[in-house]
């Protein structure tokens, strides 16, 4: 008999009323709930707590910084906790400032139908982004702890880290230093949709990860991505190779962005007024929202449970 068991695994830091509004649009029978919790949090939010989906938090909680291997260490933190209590049918990252734009009957429906398909989105493969995945590929970026993403450091830490990680690539590019090409390796989206094949084999290779990734910047970007369009079985089963919004069902929208947003490399935060082109769309999940909008919350709320979010 088919497993149809999903598990969805969040990232959260801040914006808890929008990840009770998430946990309560996942609330379902057929779901287990994973939360990661930034450990930079240091008094626990009260949040929603099911009714009927299993709520797990992981036993390890990361610093998680911007571009450093703390994204990785938590993601696998989300995979392994999950994996222990599965088996699932999928693996959903999410972020707690995601939501979906259709009801859980659409999204088990749309899962059956395509069961077995990985649902992870490759970055197109631009003349720039080629040259971006080779730089990441082949240098070490060290103290990627710190870095101006990180505004909560101080800049008496930033700026030396800044110079000594500048300084390293540099001589690494005069004396054409390359790290090893052990991959096909690709760059991508970090939110997906995997199978309990893809997750399994994510973990069995955490070691590998942990070492090859430890000193790239947005690694999170990268090992997933990596290590699945370099195994045979994993890649054939890839949803889309061509769209990569579509290969993870996600409404994603960078083209909207903001000047700081673009910056930033921060996609298009979905406003008040937004709702029938979110809900309209072929997608399962949106990112990223605000509780700043919440006439749009309101609205998706109601589409998707029936009722407004208080």
């Amino acid at each position: 008999m088919t497993n149809h068991r999903h598990a969805y695994l969040i990232m959260a830091h801040n914006e808890w009323s929008l990840l009770n509004v998430l946990l309560s649009l996942l609330d379902d029978d057929r779901n287990d709930i994973y939360l990661h919790i930034d450990k930079k949090v240091k008094q626990m939010p009260e949040l929603y707590q099911p009714k009927y989906s299993a709520l797990y938090y992981t036993p390890k909680r990361y610093d998680v910084r911007w571009g450093d291997v703390s994204q990785i260490h938590s993601e696998m933190e989300l995979f392994k906790t999950a994996f222990q209590h599965g088996p699932y049918q999928y693996y959903h990252k999410l972020s707690g400032v995601d939501l979906p734009i259709k009801t859980q009957d659409y999204i088990h429906r749309f899962f059956d139908e395509h069961e077995g398909k990985e649902f992870i989105g490759f970055f197109d493969r631009t003349d720039y982004i080629k040259a971006d995945t080779e730089r990441k590929r082949r240098r070490y970026y060290v103290l990627m702890r710190w870095n101006f993403r990180c505004p909560f450091e101080p800049r008496w830490k930033v700026v030396p880290a800044q110079i000594i990680r500048h300084i390293l690539l540099k001589l690494q590019d005069i004396t054409h230093f390359s790290r090893g090409n052990e991959l096909t390796f690709r760059t991508g989206h970090n939110w997906v949709s995997l199978t309990e094949k893809a997750v399994k084999y994510l973990i069995d290779q955490e070691a590998f990860i942990n070492k090859r990734f430890a000193h790239t910047s947005c690694g999170d970007e990268m090992y997933k991505h990596s290590l699945i369009i370099s195994n045979p079985e994993l890649k054939k089963n890839i949803f889309d190779m061509d769209d990569g919004i579509h290969s993870c069902m996600r409404f994603i929208d960078f083209k909207r962005a903001n000047i700081e947003q673009q910056r930033r490399g921060e996609p298009y935060t979905w406003q008040d007024g937004d709702e029938a082109e979110l809900l309209s769309s072929e997608y399962l999940f949106a990112r990223k929202m605000s509780s700043k909008n919440q006439i749009l919350i309101n609205s998706l709320v109601k589409a998707l449970l029936g009722t407004t979010e208080k």
